[in-house]
């Protein structure tokens, strides 16, 4: 979650939680689900803990709960529940993310990049983050929505694994003869997972890509200019808000019909639909999506 903000619209929580502003509004008035408080004019805002709840909430029902079940939990049982559900997936990992968070809890950055950098050695950052570093932040993501975590212990998180990724990163040797093709990376949203980009990055180079990555927010327009000055064959778009996805799927249609790209590349999609998008789009959701199709790339 981005630091510094206490009051949110319906618009935040439509971006961070991935449920749209319409169906929140028919939650809050059919469930209440929320209860926002608003402004003079009439305009809803919501607190930290409201944002947190939609996003536990969200959560739960794409896990396969019905929204009428989940809201007949009070705060603690949809805390549970979450918790619940997120645990599933950790009888299946080897590895314990218990005894890595109180490395983490303790605010102690040596204990933890000892409990991590063993998996880096043992598979490689590109099979260790998809597999264990991914999984484990959103983990962090579900613990500091049920209040487990602070905000403060999951930025501490989130920031060693970057330093991981960038010692990772410096560490590629640049490949001899040609780039196999030029890749540009854009973000033009705040609800950035930095680390995923980071780690796109790093498998891009790898494969021996020329990468333009550019780092910070830009707005879309930005791509042309990119382009002016350093033609690319693809472009790779942070799409993890869904308010990118109903703003900007246009522009992007329309600027890869007029500039010479082969793919256009969304990462870290929260859309839920079966919508046809324009043939040179493609939509991955995850770190193992991204690494599947950039594969297949040239």
């Amino acid at each position: 979650m981005e630091e510094g903000t206490s009051v949110f619209s319906i618009r935040d929580l439509e971006n961070f939680s991935g449920i749209k502003a319409h169906t929140i509004r028919i939650w809050e008035k059919r469930y209440r689900i929320l209860d926002p408080d608003r402004t003079d004019s009439n305009i809803r805002t919501y607190n930290e803990s409201e944002l947190k709840k939609i996003l536990n909430v969200s959560f739960l029902n794409r896990n396969g709960l019905k929204i009428s079940r989940i809201a007949r939990l009070d705060e603690d049982e949809l805390s549970r529940q979450v918790i619940s559900v997120s645990s599933r997936d950790d009888a299946t990992q080897d590895y314990q993310t218990g005894k890595i968070l109180m490395a983490a809890i303790k605010f102690n950055e040596e204990l933890l990049k000892e409990a991590l950098i063993p998996y880096i050695r043992n598979f490689g950052i590109e099979e260790a983050y998809p597999r264990y570093l991914y999984p484990l932040l959103e983990k962090v993501k579900i613990l500091w929505q049920t209040g487990s975590l602070t905000r403060a212990h999951g930025q501490f998180i989130k920031n060693v694994i970057k330093q991981l990724i960038i010692i990772e990163d410096n560490l590629l040797k640049p490949r001899s003869g040609k780039a196999m093709a030029t890749v540009a990376m854009i973000n033009t949203t705040d609800s950035l997972t930095d680390n995923n980009f980071l780690f796109y990055k790093y498998a891009l180079k790898k494969r021996g890509f020329d990468v333009i990555f550019t780092g910070g927010i830009l707005p879309a327009s930005e791509v042309i200019e990119i382009y002016k000055i350093k033609p690319f064959d693809y472009l790779i778009v942070n799409s993890s808000g869904s308010d990118f996805a109903r703003k900007q799927i246009a522009y992007f249609n329309s600027l890869g019909k007029s500039l010479m790209i082969k793919k256009i590349i969304y990462t870290d999609s929260t859309e839920e639909t079966d919508r046809k998008y324009y043939e040179k789009l493609i939509m991955t959701r995850d770190p193992s999506g991204f690494i599947k199709f950039i594969d297949g790339m040239k």
